[in-house]
């Protein structure tokens, strides 16, 4: 079957040779057999063209239809917390594990940034599960234009450049433990009852708000105890808590 490009060129040539003989001919009725003969292969003509720019508009309309699978119609985000790290005198490394067929993912599903004192790694749709890893207040400064990040098969190593080559006792400021307070003792060269006072007054000085609450109500509860028996008068006196 012609296609509508060869129909249009077949129905031109009718035309043209309708209009032909239309010149040629003499009789009347001859020539009105002929105009209904080329209005119909005019209409058939428009009908055909119009058809034809129906198809080229569908054609340049259509596009292949592909489909794109929903990478986050049912993912959720799983922040990280557990990694493992180390350190050298320039960096300090950060291994965070479990992380199945990470390595299989196009670049731009894993990206990491840094700054001066933190950093953010994200993994996107990692079997329907997004990671984040986000993480300020570093124990140190770090170099962000030195750092970097490599995606390894079932694992992600950020590097991070150190400032300086100090050694670091953890990654970050809130994991590191206050210094132990000293706990007081009793000076044995002393009375025992001074001694005893002053390493109260120590506890209290150095202790937290519930070791001086409980210090001063001991005190106290002993103070009232004392005045109700009578022997209240003579003995040491609590230094001003």
């Amino acid at each position: 079957m012609a296609n509508i490009e060869q129909q249009i060129q077949e129905l031109n040539a009718d035309i043209d040779e309708i209009k032909k003989l239309l010149n040629q001919s003499n009789r009347a009725r001859v020539k009105q057999f002929l105009e209904i003969q080329q209005r119909r292969l005019e209409t058939d003509l428009i009908t055909l063209k119009e058809k034809q720019e129906q198809n080229a508009a569908s054609a340049v309309e259509k596009k292949p239809s592909v489909t794109v699978p929903s990478s986050t119609s049912r993912s959720y985000t799983k922040e990280i917390s557990l990694y493992a790290w180390d350190q050298s005198d320039k960096f300090v490394k950060i291994y965070v594990q479990n992380l199945d067929g990470v390595g299989d993912l196009p670049a731009e599903q894993v990206r990491c940034s840094f700054e001066d004192r933190g950093f953010t790694l994200e993994i996107i749709n990692l079997k329907n599960v997004n990671y984040l890893f986000k993480r300020g207040r570093l124990l140190h400064d770090i170099k962000p234009g030195q750092s970097s990040y490599k995606v390894k098969k079932d694992m992600v190593i950020l590097s991070l450049a150190k400032a300086d080559s100090q050694n670091w006792e953890c990654i970050f400021r809130d994991e590191k433990k206050a210094p132990e307070k000293p706990v007081p003792k009793m000076d044995d060269s002393k009375d025992p009852g001074d001694s005893l006072m002053q390493l109260m007054k120590n506890m209290y000085e150095t202790g937290d708000d519930e070791m001086k609450r409980t210090i001063a109500k001991a005190w106290t509860e002993s103070r009232e105890k004392m005045n109700v028996g009578g022997g209240g008068g003579g003995g040491s006196e609590m230094p001003d808590l």
